[in-house]
């Protein structure tokens, strides 16, 4: 049994697999902020998942930066009480002698999304998630294997001039501006289907920023719009945002897609990746 771990600001996930294609059982709690009480979350879960069958893997995702080399939580955003903590922390002591390895969680949504979701059949694939941050990753898939370019696309700066600051507390970033978070904050209302459409225009505007600018950077074949607020609003504010980027001709805008995997996106990404180190024997 694999199990497959996606730990977000506002909820958690622990999924197990046999075949690293098909979810066996899955688990989703309320991430508790008090470190102990989300580690007996995580073991209630993993014990409930497991079905009493050894795990051979385990495989994390995290917002933030990890080390991947000395098995450290460096910064997580989400979840400060994690930075400079062993990988294995988070498990109890009876699992801690099975492998764990770690990965940004918008790297994992990417994985999932570019081979069991809407960039399936695609070779170089970007996906957003917009969520209470703006995460994100490129993926290049090869005959080998695939690469991942995660580089915080929320806090490149879009405006400078700008002065709401995003959770990094870097003021005009992409993230300041299209996060679920902010969105409260800079409109004054929840992100929600029924609000004032004008928000959902100027909302629109900003992001078809941050999407040119990806694009320019990454030249993806596609890019996939995840998280909370996608999910639940894509087809609200796409037609805007569709006629925004139109308004650009410079570049060539890729198709813009609604994460197909929606909330398990992360889940999903965790069996690439443990599909992959399966192979290797780890």
């Amino acid at each position: 049994m694999y199990i497959s771990i996606d730990i977000g600001k506002s909820s958690t996930r622990v999924a197990s697999t046999q075949n690293l294609v098909d979810i066996h059982k899955i688990i989703k709690f309320s991430t508790d902020q008090n470190l102990e009480e989300q580690k007996k979350l995580l073991a209630d879960a993993i014990y409930n998942v497991r079905d009493n069958q050894d795990i051979k893997l385990i495989v994390l995702g995290v917002t933030g930066v990890v080390d991947k080399v000395n098995k450290k939580f460096i910064k997580s955003p989400n979840f400060p009480a994690l930075d400079g903590l062993n990988f294995n922390f988070l498990l109890p002591e009876v699992l801690r002698h099975i492998p764990i390895y770690v990965e940004n969680d918008a790297a994992l949504g990417a994985l999932g999304e570019a081979y069991f979701g809407s960039g399936k059949s695609k070779s170089l694939v970007a996906y957003l998630t917009l969520s209470s941050g703006v995460g994100g990753a490129l993926i290049l898939k090869g005959k080998k294997g695939y690469n991942i370019i995660s580089s915080e696309p929320g806090h490149h700066i879009i405006c400078e001039l700008d002065n709401l600051v995003d959770k990094s507390g870097l003021s005009g970033t992409f993230e300041s501006y299209c996060s679920g978070s902010m969105f409260e904050t800079r409109y004054g209302v929840k992100p929600q289907r029924d609000i004032n459409q004008e928000i959902w225009k100027t909302y629109a505007r900003h992001l078809s920023t941050g999407i040119i600018n990806i694009t320019a950077l990454w030249r993806p074949e596609v890019i996939i719009l995840g998280g909370g607020l996608s999910n639940y609003n894509f087809d609200i504010f796409y037609p805007y945002l569709s006629e925004e980027l139109k308004k650009q001709s410079f570049f060539v805008i890729p198709g813009i897609k609604k994460a197909l995997l929606e909330d398990n996106s992360g889940v999903y990404g965790g069996f690439v990746l443990l599909d992959i180190l399966s192979e290797k024997n780890l």
